[in-house]
């Protein structure tokens, strides 16, 4: 079971170190946060879990906020700056973000943090898969939120995002194994898709061969109806219309027929495999459909204590046929 925590309030009742933030502040400034151990987590209630969430998310958007924003008709901006690299080294060497104007997954390697800026958090939602991995999902405003690469600027609306989060014994953080970038959902139903295409990465071919295995297991359990046979605990799932998982019995979904997966990539580390493809959806949502139309996927799996591979966490970028009638297309 999971509670949303519905406002920025950053006070939390742990036994860690309290966080003051200032824009001058770079990495130092969030230690204290990320370098919490998992045996302090032990015992937390659903608010507490949620508000070290909460500080996790805040202590990223503020670490974006100070990488440079690009100027129209000046210089390209420094893509390995300071403050880029201090983001990059939130993520997993392992990880895997997927960009709702992408059909391809960015890594490590390949991904550069956009300009955000003033930022606002709502509606964060944080579960635990074991004590190492951490599952969090929120809403996130950014006004100001610009392309590093070609100067797009994207859309302000509040918008989910899905983390997967692990801690990192070498370094003694958390930090982020997979990550569902949701965009305006006219972005999808309106042509206004096209973006900087970052260089792709090279995945291993045993790695997308288990993913397969996997992404099959789910379908047979969603068709046969024995889906939460296939969840890790903490299991949350994020529409890119806003619909989400993150309890039990709080919005279902279920696949109409057999799916078949395009462009698939993966990554398997350790007690993690993280999974995107593009799929045409045929999904019901609490019985109502969903829009058919070839978007991406982001799907996490966790080795479980009993061995098996299960799903804690899936980003999908569809939108509601019902939200798709309501939108007014603008020019791309």
């Amino acid at each position: 079971m999971i509670r949303l925590a519905q406002s920025l309030c950053l006070s939390i009742f742990l036994a860690i170190n309290t966080l003051a933030v200032s824009a001058t502040q770079g990495w130092s400034a969030a230690q204290a946060v990320y370098n919490t151990s998992p045996s302090a987590l032990a015992g937390l209630s659903l608010d507490e879990l949620n508000s070290f969430g909460l500080r996790l998310v805040t202590e990223a958007y503020e670490m974006r906020s100070r990488v440079e924003r690009p100027i129209a008709d000046e210089a390209k901006v420094n893509t390995t700056s300071d403050a880029v690299k201090a983001v990059i080294h939130l993520y997993d060497d392992d990880a895997v973000i997927q960009r709702a104007r992408l059909n391809y997954g960015l890594t490590k390697n390949t991904y550069v943090p956009n300009y955000t800026g003033a930022f606002t958090i709502s509606n964060i939602a944080v579960s635990q898969t074991s004590n190492t991995v951490l599952v969090i999902s929120f809403d996130v405003q950014l006004p100001n939120r610009t392309s590093l690469e070609s100067g797009n600027v994207y859309s302000g609306d509040s918008m989910p995002r899905l983390l997967v989060m692990r801690w990192n014994e070498r370094d003694k953080m958390w930090k982020i194994f997979s990550h569902g970038d949701f965009d305006a959902p006219r972005t999808f139903l309106c042509g206004a898709n096209k973006d900087f295409m970052p260089e792709k990465s090279t995945f291993k071919q045993e790695d997308i061969e288990l993913a397969l295995q996997l992404l099959y297991k789910l379908q047979t359990a969603s068709l046969n109806g024995t889906e939460k046979s296939v969840q890790s605990p903490g299991f949350q799932y994020v529409f890119a219309s806003g619909e989400r998982k993150t309890a039990p019995g709080k919005i279902r979904a279920r696949i109409k027929e057999r799916q078949k997966a395009l462009n698939v990539e993966a990554i398997k580390s350790d007690d993690l495999l993280v999974m995107r493809f593009d799929t045409i959806s045929s999904l019901t949502l609490d019985g109502g459909k969903t829009e058919a139309d070839l978007r991406p996927r982001l799907t996490t799996f966790h080795r479980d204590a009993d061995g098996e591979w299960r799903m804690n966490a899936a980003a999908i970028f569809t939108v509601t046929a019902k939200l798709a009638e309501n939108v007014k297309c603008v020019d791309p």
